[in-house]
């Protein structure tokens, strides 16, 4: 599985106008809604907001991953938004976000879903790309930095995992 069949232009947003989580989580439903991924935004908003209430998926270090599997969910995808200004995603590390890769999943699709979520913690663990992402304000860069990602080894890109969670670990 490529990160770029994954994430198309139209999926990313590098210039986010939402201010909140919750107002990030909506923009960013909003791009799958708009590609047909998400057929009802309001099923799959309650999902995403089950999963942030166990555990924000902010990781830390500016990054969140907010992910959810739902019914509501085509295919697999995944959108991106970017903010300059950063955005309170309740991370542990308690800074803001401002990047952010939401994963969305049909129900069935247990697997490629954890793929998807390790190979996006393997994109941003990997040749500066988040250092990359903060520096850009073109989605046809956003678009090229993902591509560059996709033409390597996954050997080279180690991810570690507990307890079925992929573990983000900044090297």
């Amino acid at each position: 599985m490529l990160l770029s069949e994954l994430i198309n232009p139209s999926l990313v947003s590098c210039e986010l106008v939402s201010k909140t989580k919750y107002d990030v989580i909506d923009e960013l439903v909003n791009l799958l809604v708009s590609e047909n991924i998400v057929e009802n935004k309001e099923e799959f908003i309650d999902k995403i907001k089950i999963r942030e209430q166990v555990e924000s998926t902010a990781i830390g270090d500016g990054i969140a991953i907010p992910h959810a599997r739902s019914s509501s969910v085509k295919k697999l995808a995944v959108a991106f938004g970017k903010s300059n200004e950063g955005i309170d995603f309740e991370s542990a590390d308690e800074k803001p976000a401002h990047l952010f890769f939401m994963i969305a999943a049909p129900e069935n699709e247990h697997r490629e879903y954890l793929q998807a979520v390790a190979k996006v913690a393997r994109f941003l663990r990997c040749n500066g790309n988040k250092e990359k992402l903060l520096a850009t304000n073109s989605n046809d860069d956003i678009m090229k930095i993902i591509s560059a990602f996709d033409n390597i080894p996954n050997d080279k890109m180690p991810v570690e995992t507990k307890e079925g969670r992929v573990i983000y670990t900044q090297k």
